[in-house]
Parts: C-alpha cells; structure tokens; sequence
C-alpha cells in the first residue's frame, strides 16, 4: 500500500495513525477529560488537537511534520507557563509517540482527578 500522507506540500495522517490518535482521544472522553476534537490546516501542516470543552485553547495539540523521504516527526504539545508549550510526546517513531502520549494524557486525567478530590475535601 502506497502512503499518500504528502501531497503539494502537505502533510496527512494515514488512517492508522489518525485510529490510534482517535483511540486515545475517545478514551478520555468517557472520563470526561476531553469534550471536542478539531483539525486544522495552517500553512500546510495538519493539527489534530483535543479540548476540554468547544470554546477553550487546546489541552493537547498533535503535529505530523515532514522531514525527509518516508520520515515524519510528531509532536504533541501542551499550553504551558506564560503561554508556551511545552512538549509532552516527541518521536520519529510513531508508536513510540503513540506510548508517549497516552501516558502523558493519562497524566492529565490523573491530575484532573486528584485537583477535583482535593477541591470537593478541601
């Protein structure tokens, strides 16, 4: 099969990568983590990103970006201190990515969990 990800200088997901992408998104919908998923196209790069709700910045921002013949780095990143981001999943590998960023976002449910606890007995 034929990779078609590149075409007049864009980049694409394949459909393996946007399913395991998908998978963990969709995970942390069910607890309640995250409540919209969005695409957009800039400058022919392709972000997928997952929000905690429609009218928020990005909890998560993914990047496929091209570097050569067959080979793509991917990028998640975060809003971090001051409004930079941090990078939370980095690899030319994509299912070293993939690991990288569900464990990072699991991190966040985590989080997410432990703030609510502390709050409602506080």
């Amino acid at each position: 099969m034929i990779d078609k990800t590149i075409s007049a200088g864009r980049v694409g997901y394949t459909r393996y990568e946007f399913n395991r992408i998908f998978c963990i998104y969709s995970r942390h919908v069910y607890t309640g983590l995250f409540r919209d998923f969005s695409f957009t196209d800039m400058n022919g790069k392709y972000y997928i990103s997952f929000r905690e709700s429609a009218d928020t910045i990005p909890l998560v921002t993914i990047e496929k970006r091209h570097l050569g013949l067959d080979r793509h780095l991917f990028v998640a990143t975060t809003p971090g201190p001051r409004g930079m981001l941090s990078t939370i999943a980095r690899s030319e590998k994509f299912d070293a990515f993939i690991t990288q960023l569900s464990n990072a976002v699991d991190h966040f449910a985590l989080t997410r969990v432990t703030q609510n606890t502390t709050h409602r007995n506080g």
